[in-house]
């Protein structure tokens, strides 16, 4: 398990909240609120960091 903070913006900048809440579980709501700054990215779990690092590598990978 790996949480890296530029995985994770990259994945906000280049996938839609929609889609990152499907594919992780992770409630749109936290996204929305991560993307717009309202929760900052050293203020998230390790697991929901983790899970986001995930998908973005993922992500970047099939791109």
């Amino acid at each position: 398990m790996e949480a890296n903070s530029k995985d994770i913006e990259w994945l906000l900048e280049n996938a839609t909240q929609y889609m990152i809440s499907k594919e992780t579980n992770v409630p749109q709501s936290k996204i929305s609120r991560l993307k717009n700054g309202k929760i900052k990215m050293e203020n998230l779990t390790f697991e929901v960091a983790s899970i986001l690092t995930d998908f973005s590598k993922k992500l970047q990978k099939s791109t």
